[in-house]
């Protein structure tokens, strides 16, 4: 329905119409393809984004979990809580001395672990000398788990590190309610609970974050903001949003991803530019722009191209023809001369073919009239070879009769046999139908060849070489006993060796019928062979009478099976090699006796 509505309207405004649609739909295509780049970019930063969460949340988690367990075993520990209750310095030496030993071994369990400080009442404590100044233990809980309590500058290490803490109870004593009696807190490595983010951000834009408890940088992938405090704003929109918030902040748009980290009361933060998550973007927008204005000067330059090659040429074609129109038939010789592009010069090229053949037309129908005339002439020629053929077959066939029952009375079975044969042949080729089965003809064959070894003895041997599929095939009846004839007296007779005469048929892969006769006697020479091919080229062959008596069973055999079967049936092949032998090979169509 539109293209039938297209045809209303100019070619030109159809060229302006589909360029412009091209356009559009190019330009829609590439706005979709950028945004999907986008969201591709965006998708893929996300995921990595999510998958670094994952392995800083794991690794968090497994780190916690050794903390966790060594901290515990050394708050119950027997020594340490004999140490905070001890206040016997001698005492105190001692247990001092086991306290190493246990805390050299704890420490080699967890790597990371800087310090082990044990805190009492008093002036009892272990490995802090003015730590009361630097470890909060104000913030400690009264609880039995570890307390992290964030990120701090040591003065005494010069580092940021990390208090771990716990409450030592008093259990040596078989009291009901547990005293406090102290504190033991470890000091950690920064990397003992979060890794190094900048290792795990390689593939990621932005900026990564580990807080503590009181939102201070811990682990990142700019290690020199470790120590500070979140922006202000980043960290009201942290507790304000959700775990993805999108805001601006100086005029950038920020992707902000958090998770919470609830074994230290901590979280991870992802803070990422959209800029930066699509810097090299910019490129692809210049270079689609200048694509597009490429594509405009291009398809302006080709509708200009286009306009000259296609249009011009019909306004000159259309032209020629009222022209020729007007001047009539008689000036059909004039040729029209087009310049364009390929199809038009072809067009060009196919109308003044059209125009010569038009003017062949004449001639070729002469010829053609010619050529119908030879074939009511051969198919004159051909009933009348029939009629005389047909003189007296009664007269000849009792005269055999006659000749077989004298021989017989005579005793000389060779004469017998020799006219039962050609009775044989007789009675096959005057009576019955013009169609007969394969096998038919092998029976005749068989009969003419058992003529000819009287004649020859052992001379020659005879070789069938019939497929069973052939035998109930119908075929016009004496096609095969002329070739044998001829392939006997100029192939078999001439030759001084024993020969093989070799007959055969089978079915082809196109289901059609093929035939061949061959003999190993002594061939014809190449300049024979040729002449008899260019006979066999034609459709029908008009069989002159001076011609060969060795070609006219081969003519006559090829006409016969293209004028019962059609042009594409006949003799296919003759091939011959002096004093190697002759192969001839027909083809005819499959058709079965259905008849039962």
């Amino acid at each position: 329905m539109f293209f039938a509505y297209l045809r209303k309207y100019s070619i030109r405004l159809q060229f302006l119409s589909l360029g412009i649609a091209i356009l559009l739909i190019l330009s829609v295509a590439a706005l979709w393809g950028y945004n999907q780049i986008l969201n591709i970019t965006y998708k893929r930063n996300s995921d990595y984004t999510i998958e670094m969460f994952s392995t800083i949340r794991q690794n968090i988690a497994s780190n916690t979990d050794s903390i966790n367990r060594i901290l515990p075993n050394i708050a119950y520990n027997e020594s340490v809580q004999e140490y905070l209750l001890e206040e016997d310095r001698l005492k105190q030496f001692e247990l001092k001395n086991k306290l190493e030993k246990l805390f050299v071994n704890l420490q080699s369990m967890k790597q990371g672990i800087i310090s082990i400080v044990l805190i009492g009442q008093g002036t009892i404590s272990y490995n802090c000398v003015g730590c009361l100044d630097y470890i909060p233990i104000s913030e400690i809980p009264e609880r039995t788990s570890a307390y992290y309590s964030g990120v701090r500058y040591s003065p005494f290490y010069k580092d940021y590190v990390l208090y771990v803490g716990v409450p030592v109870y008093d259990t040596l004593k078989m009291v009901t309610t547990e005293k406090k009696i102290g504190f033991a807190v470890m000091v950690l490595n920064l990397n003992a609970i979060a890794p190094r983010v900048d290792n795990l951000s390689r593939k990621i834009a932005g900026n990564f974050y580990v807080l503590d408890r009181n939102n201070v940088i811990g682990s990142g992938n700019n290690y020199q903001k470790i120590g500070d405090k979140l922006e202000p704003e980043l960290e009201k929109i942290i507790l304000d949003g959700g775990n993805s918030v999108t805001f601006h902040q100086n005029g950038k748009k920020l992707i902000v991803h958090t998770e919470s980290i609830p074994e230290i009361g901590g979280k991870i933060v992802s803070v990422l530019p959209v800029e930066e998550l699509f810097h090299g973007l910019e490129e692809v927008q210049r270079l689609m722009f200048g694509m597009f204005v490429l594509l405009i000067v291009v398809m302006y330059v080709l509708y200009i191209a286009i306009s000259r090659n296609i249009l011009h040429p019909i306004r000159t074609f259309i032209t020629f023809i009222n022209e020729i129109r007007s001047l009539g038939l008689n000036h059909l010789s004039r040729r029209v001369s087009l310049e364009g592009y390929a199809e038009i010069s072809i067009m060009a090229r196919q109308f003044n073919s059209l125009l010569d053949e038009i003017d062949d037309l004449t001639a070729k129908l002469v010829d053609t009239k010619t050529h119908i005339y030879e074939l009511q002439l051969y198919k004159k020629q051909a009933e009348l070879q029939y009629l005389k053929s047909q003189i007296n077959p009664h007269f000849l066939y009792n005269t055999l009769e006659t000749i077989k029952g004298i021989a017989y009375a005579k005793g000389v079975p060779e004469i017998r046999e020799m006219t039962n044969a050609l009775s044989r042949i007789f009675r096959y080729s005057i009576k019955g139908e013009e169609q007969v089965s394969v096998q038919d003809e092998i029976d005749i064959i068989q009969a003419y060849i058992s003529i000819q070894k009287v004649r020859f003895g052992d001379r020659f041997n005879v070789s069938y070489e019939f497929s069973p599929d052939c035998y109930d095939c119908k075929i016009i009846k004496m096609i095969l006993q002329p070739l044998i004839e001829n392939a006997v007296f100029h192939g078999i007779e001439p030759s001084l060796s024993k020969t093989t005469l070799t007959v055969g048929c089978s079915v082809n892969a196109d289901n059609n019928l093929l035939f061949w006769v061959q003999d190993d006697g002594v061939g014809m020479e190449l300049g024979k062979l040729e002449e008899i091919r260019e006979q066999l080229d034609s459709a029908f062959s008009i069989v002159p009478g001076d011609l060969p008596q060795r070609y006219i069973g081969i003519l006559n055999v090829n006409n016969r099976i293209k004028f019962a079967y059609g042009t594409e049936y006949g003799i296919i092949a003759i091939d011959s090699v002096p004093a190697e032998g002759t192969k001839v090979t027909f083809m005819l169509p499959v058709k079965v006796d259905t008849h039962v």
